[in-house]
């Protein structure tokens, strides 16, 4: 497994990479071209923190006091999945939730676009 060194939301992280794919099958071309593209898309990164916070206020404002201070309090980036998607160019930073450990968080861009934040299943 290899790591990425990438700055999300204004701190630097390293990542593990994770490639949707069997161990007989060979990583798709668009899969290596979604991850250096979402890379050299920081700004893309940066700006989903505000869709990250609303997440957690829309579901666990209360257990924040409604206002989010350090964003690293409740979400840890670890991992970047790159879905077996033939059609697109997925990305998805993969984290751990304080309010559901179980289900974490999962940040998924296409195309380079924000497209949704929502539990891992999304992009499981």
């Amino acid at each position: 497994m290899n790591k990425q060194e990438i700055v999300i939301w204004g701190r630097e992280v390293s990542l593990d990479i994770i490639y949707d794919c069997y161990p007989d099958e060979d990583v798709l071309e668009i899969q290596k071209e979604a991850l250096q593209r979402i890379l050299a898309m920081p700004a893309e990164i940066e700006e989903s923190r505000n869709d990250v916070e609303s997440y957690i206020l829309k579901n666990n404002a209360e257990l924040v006091g409604g206002v989010i201070d350090n964003i690293f309090n409740y979400v840890k980036p670890n991992a970047l999945f790159i879905p077996r998607d033939k059609k697109h160019k997925s990305v998805a930073i993969m984290c751990d939730y304080k309010f559901d450990p179980e289900n974490g968080i999962a940040v998924v861009f296409e195309n380079e676009k924000l497209k949704a934040v929502g539990t891992q299943d999304i992009i499981l």
